[in-house]
């Protein structure tokens, strides 16, 4: 009789099952394939922050579910974003795709400071001139996004200034938060920078794969630091 995979194998392998779906239909740009695919690794996440709630503070979860819960939204709109061709209406979606994701940053902050994170001009320093790079790009492209994309970089680079000062676990959440800020810098450079459709199509694949990797880390790091605490 074959041995049984522990829960948390189980869970690991689904999550690398559906985000190679949403990866892979994502950059091939099969628009309805993307739509199914794209919610199951975050409602995964969601399943597993809901089965840990009873071991940790209420605030905690809330915290973490507000983190997915933007997240999602904003997925949504960033979906909508990347299938759109009419320039005006793809910018509107990009606006508000970075509005949710800053509630999400915002979430993913407040947890980690409840937890004792207080990063250093050190750590989030070199984060926020990284992204200085699309902030130029903006410049140059969309100068009209730049308010509102410029604010959520800021809120992305201390999200992951403070990911770093957790103390554990680590190198876990240092990399989900670099991971995280390495994803959005290539959606601006993607569609402005980016001609060549393989290369386009590579460009996506990574926006996906490193943003699903650092859900992960963030949510999984985090769900089990403050269970401990």
């Amino acid at each position: 009789m074959g041995r049984r995979l522990p829960g948390r194998r189980l869970f690991d392998l689904a999550y690398a099952a559906t985000t190679t779906a949403a990866t892979v239909t994502g950059a091939l740009g099969h628009r309805r394939a993307a739509a199914l695919t794209k919610p199951l690794p975050m409602l995964l996440l969601a399943g597993r922050v809901a089965a840990g709630a009873r071991g940790r503070d209420a605030v905690d979860t809330a915290g973490l579910a507000g983190a997915l819960a933007f997240s999602m939204a904003g997925d949504r709109l960033m979906y909508l974003e990347e299938f759109e061709t009419e320039p005006v209406a793809k910018d509107r979606y990009l606006r508000l795709g970075a509005s949710l994701f800053a509630g999400a940053q915002l979430s993913y902050i407040a947890t980690m400071w409840r937890a004792g994170a207080r990063p250093s001009a050190r750590q989030l320093l070199p984060r926020v001139g990284l992204l200085g790079e699309s902030a130029a790009v903006l410049t140059r492209h969309r100068p009209a996004l730049l308010p509102v994309l410029g604010t959520y970089g800021n809120m992305l680079a201390t999200m992951s200034a403070t990911a770093s000062a957790m103390s554990d676990p680590q190198p876990r959440l240092r990399i989900g938060g670099v991971a995280f800020l390495l994803s959005d810098l290539v959606i601006i450079n993607r569609r402005h920078l980016i001609t060549d459709p393989r290369l386009r199509m590579a460009g996506e694949a990574w926006v996906l794969g490193s943003y699903f990797a650092a859900q992960y880390l963030l949510i999984g790091g985090l769900a089990e630091r403050l269970r401990r605490r």
